[in-house]
């Protein structure tokens, strides 16, 4: 008879858990496929029926079939042999018409991991002084070019054209600075900076900034511009 296998070094229930959701032989008292430690599916062999749907839906292909002694099925071991080369053939055809790329034989055992090195104290000194003058750069483009636009702003569509007194077109001025924010990733790319290892959080920094460099720039200029006219 046939149950299925999974390589632990494969498996990963943290971002799939399809196995244990959509085993048919598992019930809700009697799970056949479940979690165990180290997050890693685990299979009860008892209760395994050998249908192979597991290892047609594992992303990973970290389940495969496996072959094991039925006593029952040992006085006929010519038939059991013919069933077996049969099953066998059929689960290797389904399992090959699923995957879309080549991958490596499930018997081959995968290669041990190279020793990840320990970062001495100075190398960690040096890396984290390279962010830190990274994220000052940043920091200093994302003011620059809230500057200049809320420069730009004022000159554009603040109180300078026409009339002195007509209220400035704030939704121009937004869009100004949503080209300031935008260009930021194409001066990074100019300088050198790796914009791959930027998050969510990051950008939202640099957007964060730019806006506040742009308004208060463009208010201080507006508010010089009116106060004569009070006066």
């Amino acid at each position: 008879m046939q149950i299925a296998y999974i390589r632990k070094e494969k498996c990963d229930t943290t971002m799939c858990n399809r196995c244990v959701k959509f085993c048919p032989a598992s019930r809700k008292n009697r799970p056949v496929i479940y979690i165990g430690r180290n997050k890693k599916a685990m299979v009860v062999e008892e209760l395994c029926t050998g249908c192979g749907r597991c290892v047609r839906i594992c992303p990973e292909k970290a389940i495969e079939m496996r072959f094991i002694p039925d006593p029952v099925q040992e006085t006929v071991p010519a038939a059991a042999d013919t069933a077996a080369a049969e099953t066998a053939a059929a689960g290797a055809n389904a399992a090959q018409s699923k995957q879309t790329a080549p991958s490596a034989s499930p018997q081959t055992a995968p290669e041990p991991a190279a020793p990840k090195r320990k970062e001495t104290p100075e190398e960690a000194l040096s890396r984290k002084k390279k962010e830190y003058v990274t994220v000052v750069i940043r920091t200093g483009i994302a003011l620059t070019l809230g500057v200049i636009a809320g420069i730009v702003s004022f000159y554009m569509v603040g109180t300078l054209i026409g009339d002195p007194t007509a209220p400035p077109n704030w939704i121009l001025g937004i869009l100004i600075c949503l080209v300031a924010i935008v260009i930021q990733k194409t001066i990074f790319l100019l300088i050198k900076i790796d914009t791959k290892a930027l998050g969510k959080k990051d950008w939202f920094y640099q957007g964060f900034m730019t806006f506040c460099a742009w308004f208060i720039s463009w208010t201080m200029l507006l508010s010089a511009s009116i106060l004569p006219l009070s006066i």
